[in-house]
């Protein structure tokens, strides 16, 4: 008897532990008010706690080093631009650091559980998103009609054709569902569990059910797709072969270079997802230069213009509004890194954006509220707010992607999230993007110290 009470203690703390990394990891639109899922996953800070006493008692002082280290350079970066540029700090700054910290702290004592339990923290989520997905064709309401792939809308009816005129035939088959406020969000964690999942397919003697529920999750994908899914996707596969092609097995590389055509047909041929690549011309002319900085600024933009021409004359059409915000980024990190090369802080993307639209003379009202604290992206979020030291960021994930002791499927688990959000993200909480670098760190230490 106790041995089944000890047994089921452990089913039932193996599944609570999972559900904590699972919130952090894919439910991070899921909130009410001041409640949020992945703030679910600071429970764990509890054990965390007891355990690095124990650490303490035992004279294991590991964790405290690292914990001293990261806790300087991010209180002292941020000090220092503070100082200089006679601020403040903000409670988006401030609360930032903190829960990065507690984040780190969580990952150090539980990267070898989370390692251990991929498979189920992944095949966890897909259950709860298919749930979803169920739950919402009961209360079904239309998403965005327009969106890059997705599946024509077949479903016509005489008021569909009278809302949608001209343009019916390129409405997309969707519907909401509760977990995920956009697709693009979807996209930002989708590439990581289909890799992962099609590895254990291909690999490995599955059950009917599991491949069932990978099946539909694709579905689902490709029903809600985004320029997201397909371009992370793509991006992931084509590093992940090019750097562990020998680490694959035939029917598993067969199955990717399949993903990989399949997702870049779909992206030159949609006319909904051609336009994210192209800048938007109004987002880069400054028609009226009153300064040598702006005369600069111009003759930048120029630049930027014939870029654009010459993209939109390979894709054959226009930039949108997606594409004007994204662009928009990727010149504040330009400018950013030449005129603050160590970067603004963490979390201080905000006061970048601001500082750069009223130093650009050319308002473009549309645009000042869209992404003005993620950046559309984490490698455009990285890159402000730590200047040249994001190549020691993109440094880690090179050698963790390279190092041929860690395990294949750690891999085709972390890098897509990493990837995919440094391409499109949201931040370093949402989509776990803060919590996978921590185990992917603590991984490579692990394993690097094992070898030497």
């Amino acid at each position: 008897m106790n041995l089944l009470n000890s047994l089921n203690i452990s089913k039932i703390k193996l599944f609570l532990i999972t559900f904590l990394v699972v919130s952090f990891i894919f439910l991070f639109d899921l909130k009410s008010e001041y409640f949020q899922f992945r703030f679910l996953i600071l429970i764990l800070l509890i054990p965390s706690t007891i355990k690095l006493l124990k650490d303490v008692r035992e004279k294991n002082f590991k964790f405290l080093k690292l914990f001293f280290i990261l806790f300087v350079i991010l209180f002292f970066h941020i000090g220092l631009n503070i100082y200089y540029e006679k601020n403040q700090l903000t409670n988006y700054s401030l609360f930032g650091s903190i829960f990065l910290i507690f984040v780190f702290t969580i990952s150090y004592y539980y990267f070898d559980f989370i390692n251990r339990n991929i498979d189920l923290i992944n095949q966890l989520f897909i259950i709860i998103f298919l749930l979803s997905c169920v739950i919402s064709i009961f209360f079904y309401q239309p998403d965005a009609p327009y969106f890059c792939g997705g599946i024509p809308n077949f479903f016509y009816s005489d008021v569909f054709l009278e809302k949608y005129g001209d343009r019916v035939g390129d409405v997309r088959l969707s519907f909401k569902e509760f977990i995920f406020l956009e697709n693009s969000h979807l996209g930002m964690i989708a590439p990581s569990v289909i890799i992962y999942s099609i590895y254990k397919v291909a690999s490995k003697e599955i059950s009917v059910t599991k491949i069932f529920l990978l099946s539909t999750f694709i579905v689902i994908c490709f029903i809600k797709s985004s320029t997201t899914l397909y371009v992370g996707t793509i991006s992931s596969l084509i590093l992940i072969i090019l750097f562990n092609y020998k680490s694959l097995n035939q029917k598993t590389l067969i199955s990717f270079l399949i993903l990989i055509m399949l997702f870049f047909i779909t992206i030159i041929s949609n006319k909904e997802c051609r336009p994210r690549f192209v800048p938007m011309d109004y987002n880069l002319i400054n028609d009226t230069p009153t300064s040598s900085d702006n005369q600069k600024m111009s003759e930048d933009n120029k630049i930027n213009k014939d870029i654009s021409n010459k993209i939109k004359t390979i894709l054959k059409t226009d930039g949108n509004l997606s594409s004007g915000i994204y662009f928009q980024a990727l010149i504040i990190a330009k400018e950013s890194i030449v005129e603050k090369p160590f970067g603004w802080g963490l979390n201080r993307y905000d006061q970048a954006f601001n500082y750069y639209q009223k130093l650009n003379h050319k308002k473009i009202d549309s645009l000042i509220s869209f992404n003005n604290k993620d950046g559309t992206n984490n490698l455009v979020k990285i890159v402000v707010e730590f200047g040249i030291f994001a190549v020691l960021f993109y440094s880690l994930i090179l050698l963790f992607l390279i190092n041929n002791n860690i395990s294949l499927e750690l891999k085709l688990f972390y890098l897509p999230f990493i990837i995919t959000q440094s391409l499109r993200g949201a931040g370093y909480f949402n989509g776990g993007f803060a919590l996978i670098v921590f185990l992917m760190l603590f991984t490579y230490i692990r394993v690097y110290k094992k070898n030497i």
